[in-house]
């Protein structure tokens, strides 16, 4: 029997094409029911492949030749040869990494979709642990239909490559990894901007979901400050069609609602007082905030609805301070209140309302109100709202402390690692009237939590508290020297606008 005959044999044609190892199942292959593609079988004669173009899509351009590389080559008359794509492995921390060929538009979908669930998703799967989290599932083909828009997928591809690009900083592949991201994200724009131009698209589920996509990308890469015009274009939008309230009790809205509420609220915290925005909208929004999302799974990622609601009155108190200085005396009396109300937290009594693993959240409790603590006393005491009094000092040195012990223990659970990274930077803020010991902790562990989460965020949390800390400065305000938003949220959920 030849070569060909035997690999025709064994290997479904889906897997022949891409140089897979299959398994040989039949009538269907495992491997590409996994990745969500339909297995075209072991026939003696190749299927053929048509690819559907929506009417005035570009069939053909000319391009200039490109000179070869490692990743991509030409064949004569300016037509792609596919590159046989070879797996590999490439191991950071003991995690085995598929290396996929990204150069090709027709594979990147399905090198992002294997890569999410192979990668991504095993991260993610250990937060069920935590009690059941709808959020939180593989990817299939289902996911990624034609009636999705181009700018989503596109997006997805962003995800996984910015996700990869952290993950494999050091590998071979890194330099075509942040080539194929800026690409792509230039043309999931370029794509979104057209559907914001068709009357009656503007402010439909995926417009928002596209935008909101956006601004994750952004969030992640922690370098563009374009995630703050992304953060308006979604407000906007939701004015349009009502406003938070009008929009909340749309259960196929309530992940982008979320996701718009967090990043906005957490991102006025690292920012300074001539920054802050959206304070007031969020205050007349509070009610229904908690009404509506108060029991979910983990709204405001895993941070307890009740310790948000504080952070959302510092935020407003905070701004307040720098547009009506006048009332600082009625803002002081405020400020205590918001005080009282977090030392009054209980996280055991909040742990008892969630359906499973409660010393876990007990843990998570604890962190967040630290963390809230030293938020509510440093920001405050920087627009001098609270007066900076050695009681209170001391308060945030115990605090400080403590936090660091109570992180040492959540950094260490893959349950709930991924979400450490605004309690971490908080303690940063605190290292500056601490000791090396604290700086280092942060130092590290922010490291670490860039490789863990693939995100460049934590890096960048890295150099503003090492400048921060050399700065000669303790204020809050004078930690970040323009708006910064550290959240760990990857992608929104949108497989209920599909439904």
């Amino acid at each position: 029997m030849s070569i060909m005959e035997d690999d025709q044999r064994y290997h479904c044609w889906e897997c022949s094409r891409r140089r897979l190892v299959c398994d040989s199942t039949r009538p269907v292959c495992r491997r590409c029911a996994m990745t969500g593609l339909t297995c075209p079988g072991y026939g003696g004669v190749e299927p053929s492949k048509l690819r559907w173009l929506a009417p005035g899509r570009v069939v053909s351009r000319t391009r200039r030749p490109k000179r070869p590389s490692p990743n991509t080559h030409t064949a004569a008359c300016g037509k792609a040869s596919p590159k046989p794509i070879k797996e590999s492995l490439y191991r950071i921390g003991g995690i085995a990494i598929p290396l996929l060929d990204s150069s090709k538009e027709g594979y990147a979908v399905i090198q992002a979709v294997e890569y999410f669930n192979a990668c991504i998703y095993q991260d993610l799967i250990h937060i069920r642990e935590l009690g059941p989290n709808p959020h939180i599932y593989p990817i299939s083909a289902a996911h990624l239909q034609s009636v999705v828009p181009d700018y989503l997928r596109l997006g997805f591809i962003c995800m996984t490559l910015s996700h990869r690009i952290h993950r494999t900083e050091h590998s071979p592949q890194s330099r075509d990894l942040v080539e194929s991201f800026y690409r792509y994200r230039g043309l999931a724009i370029r794509s979104l901007s057209e559907d914001v131009g068709i009357e009656g698209r503007q402010t439909g589920d995926f417009v928002i979901a596209g935008i909101v996509t956006l601004l994750l990308l952004d969030v992640q890469q922690g370098v563009f400050p374009s995630w703050r015009c992304h953060l308006e274009g979604v407000h906007s939008l939701i004015t349009l069609r009502g406003g938070v309230r009008a929009l909340a009790p749309s259960k196929h809205l309530e992940s982008l609602l979320l996701c718009f509420v967090f990043v906005a609220v957490i991102g006025n915290t690292t920012s300074s007082t001539s920054d802050l925005t959206m304070t007031s909208f969020h205050i007349q929004q509070l009610k229904v905030i908690m009404e509506q999302y108060d029991a979910g799974p983990c709204p405001f990622q895993m941070c307890p609805p009740a310790l948000f609601a504080e952070i959302i009155k510092i935020n407003h108190i905070r701004m307040q301070a720098e547009t009506e200085p006048i009332m600082v005396d009625d803002l002081s009396q405020e400020a205590y209140k918001i005080l009282n109300c977090i030392y009054a937290f209980s996280p055991q009594q909040w742990a008892e309302s969630r359906p499973s693993s409660k010393p876990d959240w007990v843990l998570l409790g604890s962190v967040y109100q630290a963390a809230v603590t030293l938020y509510c006393i440093s920001s405050l005491q920087s627009v001098s709202v609270i007066p900076s009094e050695p009681s209170l000092r001391t308060c945030c040195a115990t605090q400080g402390r403590l936090l660091q012990e109570l992180l040492t223990q959540t950094l260490s659970s893959p349950k709930t690692r991924r979400y450490m990274l605004w309690p971490l930077v908080l303690l940063g803020v605190e290292a500056v009237n601490s000791s090396e010991t604290m700086r280092f902790f942060v130092e590290a562990q922010l490291l670490d939590l860039s490789r863990h989460i693939g995100s460049r965020a934590p890096l960048v949390a890295g150099d503003i508290l090492r400048r921060f800390w050399t700065s000669g400065e303790t204020r809050w305000d004078a930690c970040f020297d323009r708006p910064y938003v550290f959240s760990s949220q990857l992608a929104v959920d949108i497989s209920r606008i599909l439904l």
